[in-house]
């Protein structure tokens, strides 16, 4: 009777151990990174922000990083100097940010495109895309060097000119093709950015109310499911 006895006490241990791993972390450690788009007011990433602090579930919100007119490879460089920033009253670091991230949202690669579509012709664009796609790989793999976590990036849309349109299929396609290979959930925002010109690139509050719906089904999915 003695071994039931411990494989009672065993199989009760094993379970509260389990419950207690499931419950452990609740809490939601959200970092929103990139160029402008995620750095202007009333952006989506305070919005996703506010909804899961209303869910009882937020830990951290950190968006110190997003810089103005950044460029994939001002990324590369600040992950691999692990760059610090000042937020919620603490020194970050942003490789320590990313391992702790729950959630990142990204916005990147934009500002490449628009420099190059605005100084040349869709002809002579191309190969510089290629170009672009290799930084912006080269970036995917280090962002998941260090987070196991959810990544749901924004794609890109031309606010330009019709004739570019063929590029900015070329690059979405082709940031599929990443997304697969790093596991990053993609929201597609063209529709949603259609009217916007060159003089309104960036979302107004209504469109990123819509950015955050899209990204909102995903986060449900993934993290509140």
């Amino acid at each position: 009777m003695k071994w039931k006895a411990i494989l009672f006490l065993a199989i009760v241990f094993s379970l509260v151990f389990v419950i207690y791993l499931t419950t452990l972390d609740r809490k939601v450690y959200y970092l929103n990174l990139g160029d402008e788009i995620a750095l202007e007011e009333g952006n989506y990433g305070e919005w996703i922000r506010d909804y899961i602090k209303s869910k009882g579930k937020l830990e951290k919100y950190v968006s110190e990083f997003s810089e103005e007119d950044y460029r994939t490879t001002d990324f590369i460089r600040d992950i691999k100097d692990n760059r610090k920033v000042f937020s919620n009253g603490n020194n970050i670091a942003l490789k320590n940010a990313l391992i702790k991230a729950d959630l990142v949202t990204l916005s990147i690669g934009s500002n490449d495109i628009y420099y190059k579509i605005t100084t040349s012709s869709p002809r002579e664009s191309y190969e510089y895309m290629d170009q672009v796609l290799v930084d912006l790989e080269q970036l995917l793999e280090l962002i998941r060097e260090y987070c196991k976590e959810d990544i749901v990036m924004i794609n890109y849309y031309n606010t330009y000119q019709e004739n570019y349109n063929e590029i900015f299929e070329y690059m979405n396609d082709k940031l599929e093709d990443l997304a697969n290979v790093y596991e990053i959930q993609i929201v597609n925002i063209r529709d949603i950015m259609y009217n916007n010109t060159m003089e309104n690139r960036l979302p107004n509050i209504e469109q990123y109310e819509q950015i955050y719906n899209c990204m909102k089904k995903i986060i449900d999915r993934q993290l509140f499911h």
